[in-house]
């Protein structure tokens, strides 16, 4: 029996921990999608939290949390990051907690051109709690937990096409040095390299409406996620009292989800709610519902430079 279960679990642990953790605000969780985009921000300071729940519809949900905070040019034109993230998942609350250091540094090629360079270093646990699952008989499984630590690396490139566009691009490559991820005794069961590209179109329509189709891919061993759609922006209010942006924006998660979101962003605070709804395979279980998912933001500066009647809106981080 004990030899069943070993086999079964290896294939079960490979699978589940051969994903990291995600979004499908992945536009707000920067360091999990390049280090280099972090402090691309309109503030010197920025602190986030977003919260996701998933599958409540078919077993346990599926929640994970993040909180973070970024540093814009703490130093010259580097800029910082640290990210605290809890995952918990299924019926034996496999638990995955992390927390990750970002730094990235800003080149300016020339007036229109900046590029982008960061690294990340995290350090996880990740743990299981075999008393609430039901075996044929009494197994003795003493191994509950393993750390890790972890390596990632990303490049962005900016290009600001003309007064009214800006194209956005980058490729990030994580878990670098491929970490133990077993929890089964000697076994070694390496995390699989994770690449990624995202590229994001950044146009104005006018002085109001700002349009951002954006493509989002990852590949990690034989699990590959495209994200293809558009975010949507109209500023109501553009003033020194108060800045007012209405957002949306919905894509479409290659063969698994349409996503859908809404948000509001009022002077230094912004909130964002998106909902997936299901469309793959599972749907007949799930009954097309998917996951939940919440962020709010708030950013500040220390020295404000802004001394005209009207706050200018930055296109790049609405």
């Amino acid at each position: 029996m004990i030899r069943f279960v070993v086999i079964l679990f290896f294939f079960l642990s490979y699978n589940s921990l051969a994903q990291d953790i995600h979004f499908s605000q992945f536009n707000e969780t920067k360091a999990l999608i390049n280090p280099a985009l972090v402090g691309y921000q309109d503030g010197d300071y920025k602190i986030q939290a977003q919260r996701r729940s998933q599958w409540s519809s078919v077993t346990i949900p599926f929640n994970t949390f993040s909180i973070s905070l970024e540093v814009k040019k703490i130093i010259k034109n580097l800029s910082f990051g640290v990210q605290l993230l809890n995952d918990i998942a299924g019926d034996s609350h496999f638990k995955t907690n992390g927390v990750t250091l970002s730094l990235s540094h800003n080149l300016k090629v020339s007036s229109n051109n900046n590029i982008s360079f960061g690294v990340l270093g995290g350090s996880y646990q990740r743990s299981i709690d075999y008393s609430t699952l039901v075996f044929n008989e009494t197994e003795n499984i003493s191994n509950t937990n393993i750390d890790f630590f972890d390596v990632a690396i990303g490049l962005v490139h900016e290009l600001e096409l003309n007064i009214s566009s800006t194209l956005i691009s980058g490729v990030s490559i994580f878990h670098l040095n491929k970490p133990n991820q077993t929890l089964i005794g000697s076994n070694n069961v390496q995390l699989p390299i994770n690449s990624k590209f995202h590229t994001t179109l950044i146009y104005y329509f006018n002085k109001k409406f700002q349009i951002k189709p954006t493509i989002y891919y990852s590949e990690q061993g034989k699990s590959i996620e495209l994200i293809a759609g558009s975010f949507f922006n109209y500023v109501l209010n553009n003033s020194t009292a108060e800045m007012v942006v209405l957002r949306a924006g919905i894509f479409n998660r290659k063969n698994d989800a349409i996503i859908t979101e809404f948000g509001l962003k009022i002077d230094n605070f912004d909130a964002m709610v998106s909902y997936d709804t299901n469309i793959s395979s599972l749907n007949r279980a799930s009954d097309y519902k998917g996951g939940f998912e919440f962020s709010i933001a708030y950013q500040w500066s220390v020295l404000k430079s802004i001394k005209s009647n009207e706050i200018k809106v930055c296109p790049k981080y609405l």
